[in-house]
């Protein structure tokens, strides 16, 4: 594919200042020019990351940015069949980041909304979560779990919420639609910081256990073709790879322009995502992410960063009423040569 191509057919966007459009060709430019040399695959053994599965992995949230003023589109609207071309915008502008350190750190906000028992507001329930994880295979992950407890999702739900009393507290008599049974509390729990040995994660794909990150393809068809699945098992496995895999920013770059080419992802333009964070969006049709008791059918949006190559948050919707279900947003994700949670310890 030629990235060049696609920023050209981003770049012509409806009325822009002089200011917002020499600045947004300006960081295009720099992104595309630099070289793209790999960074070394890791010498050292990854036993890393069960895609999706990795110790307390599930949902996040992540900083605020500004999206690039050549890929928007209003709210909602309608997109062209091209439009997953911004993918092939953040692949350019990921495969440019560094991929060099001793430690893999994410930050996640894991959040899972669900209805008050008499279904008139809204719940939201999060947590955040820091991992650690060593290049060095003897090495220990550390876990930094935050809850963050349960209140109102929106302003409209707060609302409702000072209405029936302002409660702590909810009892369900029947699971919610997310399984929430019995006695559900609002204040959130203890942080707790631990580490434990190397788990040997493994990524997933399609049953195929890979045992260290450097066997990841680095193009799209080789992700493809170790995949070797449906449609649907495909675009699952690359989001997992965009979101929590600590693979190398080529791998990143092939996992952006896999979701590019294969059938079933929507482009739907800008979006905010749950934690009101701008972004360009897809989705498809998929329960992967979904709550475990969640019966109806689901659609995951995936929300990215183009300008920085940056995903920003993952979130399953119900395809029956809209209602946000889960969302796993990244706060923050990285190479570096330290750990502060050892450090701290």
């Amino acid at each position: 594919m030629d990235d060049y191509r696609a920023v050209r057919d981003l770049l012509p966007a409806p009325p822009l200042s002089p200011e917002v459009e020499r600045a947004g060709r300006e960081r295009l430019a720099v992104a595309f020019s630099q070289e793209r040399v790999r960074r070394g695959r890791r010498a050292a053994r990854w036993s890393a990351l069960a895609l999706g599965v990795a110790g307390a992995a599930a949902a996040a949230i992540v900083i605020t940015h500004i999206t690039p003023a050549s890929v928007p589109a209003p709210y909602g609207a309608a997109v062209q069949a091209d439009g997953k071309r911004f993918l092939l915008v953040a692949a350019g502008s990921v495969a440019a980041m560094p991929d060099e350190g001793a430690w893999w750190g994410s930050t996640e906000v894991h959040g899972q909304q669900f209805h008050e028992p008499g279904g008139r507001y809204v719940l939201r329930e999060s947590e955040s979560v820091e991992t650690w994880i060593p290049a060095d295979p003897e090495g220990r992950t550390w876990y930094r779990h935050t809850p963050q407890g349960i209140k109102p999702a929106t302003p409209q739900d707060e609302t409702a919420w000072v209405a029936d009393g302002s409660p702590t507290s909810w009892t369900y008599d029947k699971p919610s639609e997310t399984g929430r049974s019995g006695v559900v509390r609002s204040e959130p729990g203890e942080q707790r910081t631990w580490s434990t040995e190397d788990w040997d994660f493994r990524i997933l794909t399609a049953g195929k256990p890979l045992t260290k990150m450097s066997e990841v393809p680095d193009t799209p068809e080789g992700l493809k073709a170790l995949i070797a699945a449906d449609d649907r098992t495909t675009i699952d496995t690359a989001a997992r790879l965009l979101f929590f895999a600590p693979v190398t920013s080529e791998t990143r770059a092939a996992a952006y322009r896999l979701l590019a080419s294969v059938p079933g992802v929507t482009a739907v333009g800008q979006m905010t995502d749950a934690l009101g964070r701008a972004g360009q969006a897809i989705e498809y049709e998929s329960g992967e992410f979904a709550p475990p008791n969640y019966r109806g059918a689901t659609r995951t949006r995936l929300v990215i960063d183009p300008t920085s190559g940056k995903p920003l948050s993952i979130e399953t919707r119900s395809t029956a009423n809209g209602l946000l279900l889960t969302y796993t947003a990244i706060q923050d994700s990285r190479w570096a040569d330290s750990n502060p949670l050892k450090e701290k310890k």
